[in-house]
């Protein structure tokens, strides 16, 4: 069939290639996936995958909150995609929507017309949102999302003259160029042309009511504040930190005060996860643009959601000249949209919110049991509903005697050895998947799925305890043991 459409004039470079079948990479060893891996990806992250014990991975099937491996293992996900699968890996309701869409032969991508899908997943946010939150923009990932927010905010305030944005320091709104100016939970700027320059980002602290109101008077003049927006995560996801009680009504009622627009970034955090839709709900409070993703795909689809006020939208692109200004190819395609609709009516029909905040009391409150067991070691927890953190204490002191990381560049400090020792502890002892993240390495996440059980936070907590009452020292070593020739390979190994 494929080369009915040859003739005369094929050469040598457009002969068929030799490409893998689907059943192929499906089958595929982890031994060979690794080595495309390295050649055709990133060896680099690669490695990382080595040194935490995951190159070995090999999932051949996922369901809820289990991955079933390839030798006959049942691992926990804990981490779920960083948050993305909410409802947990191929949720019959899911499966059962994309089977829908298939027999239907549903239409997936139009552009000269409206989709009836994109009006129904709208219609449907705009139910569940607050007032006056009712017109959506569909992207295919949270960072884009953010872009639209930030986008429409400049199309509303540049006419004023106001050219600058306000973030949290320690913030993570995604690494496209915009998005990536409003990110410093770590590094990331470093080579890149910023979407927008640093002199017209203004940087305050998390959590600070105060500190806000000083930087915006540091930026009224007599003709007002240079602000277009402030965006925030109403739980800031690199440390899991949730702010004061009352901290968002009030950034959001600085805000209005100062024509400042208010956008809540609750694409870790939204879709239920903290036992409301949106985390900002636990307060009286509402934005003025919220975005929204990870969840929202219902763990099998990449969307994401700009939703804003119907008069917003309008002051930015309200007439047939600039009412396509912004778009994206991919925005809101049919099958995407279906299974969108379908979370968030599984969300609400099948009392998953209410679980996630259920079960997130119930894994708090065993966590808080172990801070309390070891009071030196876990020194908090934090975190709201299903999304929570431990924070260690992590004497480098003791990482220094067991093992010298100074001339391997794997490793960069010695927390990153010391958490990700605990990391694959849980993983290869207890079979419980967790992650941490590059900007609060002394903290390990949990982010399961709302269909989470309490047999399956205990196995996470059980494993947690036991790990803790052996010591960290026994996790650095068996640690050290896994990756003995990367960590000597470039230095001088100890113990």
């Amino acid at each position: 069939m494929a080369t009915q459409y040859k003739n005369a004039y094929s050469t040598a470079w457009d002969e068929q290639p030799d490409l893998l079948t689907l059943d192929q990479a499906l089958d595929m060893d982890m031994g060979r996936a690794n080595r495309l891996y390295a050649a055709h990806l990133n060896r680099h992250l690669l490695q990382i995958y080595a040194v935490l014990g995951l190159d070995g991975l090999d999932v051949r099937a996922a369901e809820g909150t289990v991955l079933h491996l390839a030798d006959g293992r049942q691992v926990l996900d804990f981490s779920t995609g960083m948050g993305a699968a909410g409802l947990g890996h191929n949720h019959p309701r899911i499966v059962a929507a994309e089977r829908l869409c298939h027999d239907r032969q549903v239409l997936d991508i139009i552009k000269l017309a409206p989709h009836k899908l994109q009006a129904a997943l709208a219609y449907n946010l705009a139910q569940i949102l607050p007032d006056p939150l009712d017109t959506s923009f569909f992207a295919t990932s949270g960072a884009e999302a953010n872009e639209a927010a930030m986008k429409l905010a400049e199309r509303i305030q540049t006419p004023k003259g106001k050219t600058k944005f306000l973030c949290m320091r320690g913030a993570f709104h995604g690494k496209t160029h915009g998005a990536l100016a409003l990110t410093t939970a770590t590094d990331v700027h470093t080579g890149f042309l910023l979407g927008v320059p640093k002199e017209n980002v203004v940087y305050v602290p998390y959590g600070d009511i105060d500190a806000l109101r000083r930087a915006i008077a540091a930026e009224t003049g007599a003709q007002g504040n240079s602000i277009i927006a402030a965006i925030i995560e109403p739980i800031r996801g690199t440390a899991c930190e949730v702010p004061p009680p009352h901290y968002l009504e009030q950034f959001a009622g600085l805000c209005r005060d100062n024509d400042i627009l208010s956008i809540f970034d609750e694409v870790k955090v939204g879709c239920g996860r903290t036992g409301r839709f949106c985390a900002f709900m636990h307060e009286d409070t509402v934005p003025d643009i919220v975005t929204l993703a990870k969840t929202l795909g219902g763990g099998k689809r990449a969307i994401g959601a700009m939703v804003t006020s119907r008069d917003l939208f309008e002051r930015a692109y309200g007439n047939r000249n600039d009412c396509n200004l912004h778009s994206s190819t991919f925005s809101g395609i049919g099958e995407t949209c279906a299974v969108a609709i379908e979370t968030l009516n599984t969300l609400h029909e099948d009392g998953l919110i209410d679980n996630a905040r259920l079960m997130g009391d119930y894994l708090e409150a065993r966590l808080e049991a172990l801070h309390i067991k070891y009071p030196r070691t876990l020194l908090e927890v934090r975190g709201r509903g299903l999304f929570r953190a431990v924070r260690f204490n992590f004497g480098e002191d003791l990482a220094t005697k067991l093992v010298d990381i100074s001339s391997n560049p794997l490793f960069l400090t010695y927390q990153t050895v010391l958490i990700g020792a605990l990391a694959r502890q849980l993983f290869e002892q207890h079979r419980v998947l967790v992650h941490f993240q590059p900007g609060a390495r002394d903290m390990l996440h949990f982010m399961p799925p709302f269909t989470v059980t309490r047999e399956e936070i205990d196995q996470l907590v059980d494993g947690l305890d036991s790990i803790l009452a052996r010591g960290i020292p026994d996790s650095v070593l068996r640690f050290v043991a896994g990756n003995v020739k990367r960590l000597v390979s470039g230095g001088r190994g100890k113990g």
